[in-house]
């Protein structure tokens, strides 16, 4: 009875990043590893139907392939397209035409019991649990574990991403907060020095309360520097597909708009720094 017994792994993709180089590799390989296991069984039911008195001649490939396999994309307005593997390795239109942001392949056969699962799905970086996953099962133990091994190496090779907004949210947030409450410490001096007009109550807040006048700026500066950290955050998902028409823009695009967000925190404060020491 040891032969029936099922060996399953299962791990999770996390922090990654999938071209479309990427994504085709992963089906090419995931095509390779199946017909590995769906030859064994082919061989296998064959041998099993010759013991059943089947004629050779008899027997034509729909006897012995008990397997299913499917991969679905589906796209970023929730389209969905489907084929078997070797219909999307000759047509890849899919990935230079489509935002993708889930990836699912599926292989499962009857006669080892074999199942073997690749889901991968776009993630925002504020998911407390990966959606994505590996999972291969069956009963031939060395290759749900040589199928295992294989996936872990390749996904090893694609591009990591970056984990720091993730890991130092709060840090960012409160360093956004001190920055926007320095600006707006300098302008409040500023406008004061000048003999501009100001709000009286912000000018006696700042002259004779100034403690008061930190803490209302903190508040006042707290819902901006959510909105960046948020920003920040939609930067770097967890799990990223760099599919569709631009998709050899996105590191330039991703770039711009981080040197923007940076550059709406720190050149103002900046500015009205050197502005209070030039009038100091």
């Amino acid at each position: 009875m040891m032969e029936n017994i099922k060996e399953k792994r299962e791990f999770s993709i996390d922090f990654k990043i999938f071209t479309k180089d990427d994504i085709l590799l992963l089906i090419k390989l995931f095509s390779k590893l199946s017909n590995e296991i769906l030859d064994k069984s082919k061989e296998i039911k064959y041998k099993d139907l010759i013991q059943e008195s089947w004629k050779e001649s008899d027997i034509k490939e729909k006897d012995i392939d008990t397997s299913y396999s499917k991969l679905v994309f589906t796209s970023y307005d929730n389209s969905t397209y489907s084929g078997t593997l070797e219909d999307i390795l000759k047509e890849n239109d899919i990935l230079d035409n489509k935002k993708i942001v889930e990836i699912n392949l599926n292989f499962s056969e009857r006669v080892l019991n074999s199942q073997f699962l690749i889901r991968i799905k776009h993630t925002e970086s504020d998911s407390y649990s990966s959606s994505s996953y590996v999972s291969v099962e069956g009963q031939d133990k060395t290759w749900v574990n040589a199928t295992t091994r294989l996936v872990e190496d390749f996904l090893s090779n694609c591009k990591s991403q970056s984990e720091f907004v993730s890991k130092f949210q709060i840090p960012i947030m409160i360093i956004t907060i001190f920055m926007l409450v320095f600006f707006m410490f300098n302008l409040v001096e500023l406008f004061i020095k000048t003999n501009l007009s100001f709000p009286r109550m912000i000018d006696n807040m700042f002259s004779k309360h100034l403690i008061s006048f930190v803490i209302v700026s903190f508040l006042i500066a707290a819902a901006p520097a959510f909105f960046i950290k948020e920003r920040l955050k939609k930067l770097f998902p967890r799990i990223e597909i760099q599919t569709g028409k631009n998709f050899h823009q996105i590191k330039k695009e991703k770039q711009s708009k981080l040197f923007m967000i940076a550059s709406i925190v720190l050149i103002p404060a900046i500015i009205s720094y050197l502005l209070r020491l030039i009038i100091n």
